[in-house]
Parts: structure tokens; sequence; C-alpha cells
């Protein structure tokens, strides 16, 4: 792997970590309101849509553009980092 690739799987595992922390927060902070659904937990939603749509998209353009060596080690590295990521926030949260 070269510096590429682990500055790559950082900010990859950084924006899954600030996702789920600030997404899940911003839902239950919205379910919480009087009226459900309302305007806020929707916007939410689609925000978080909108970026982990973005998060996927960035991450396939990267492994496309790798070899099928490196591809397949940044694949399982990708998934660690996911569940990692979630285990964080849980516990944060």
């Amino acid at each position: 792997m070269n510096k590429n690739s682990t500055w790559f799987l950082c900010g990859y595992g950084l924006a899954i970590i600030l996702l789920l922390y600030f997404g899940l927060n911003g839902l239950v902070v919205a379910v919480l309101n009087d009226t459900f659904p309302n305007a806020k937990f929707i916007i939410i939603l689609s925000l978080i849509l909108i970026v982990a749509w973005s998060i996927g998209l960035g991450t396939r353009r990267y492994l496309n553009s790798c070899t099928k060596e490196t591809r397949s080690k940044i694949r399982n590295l990708l998934l660690g980092i996911t569940v990692f990521s979630w285990i964080i926030v849980l516990i944060v949260i």
C-alpha cells in the first residue's frame, strides 16, 4: 500500500465517524420534537443519504483506480474501518 491509500483510508474512517455521529445525534434530536415526522427529521435524513452516497461514489472511483491486488486489500480494510467506526460511534453516543 502506498501513502495515498493510507490517507484515503484515514479520510474514509473520519468521514464515516462524523457522518454517523452527527447524523444519529441529529435524528435523535429531531425525533424528540412534539410533531413527527417534522421538517428537521426529513432534512437530516436526506442529508445523511446524500453524504453517504457521495462517500460511496468516491470510494468506488478510488477502488476503480487501484490495481486488482490492492483493490482486494483496500476492500477488506474499508469493511474493517466501517465496523470499527460503528463501534466507536455507539460507544461515544
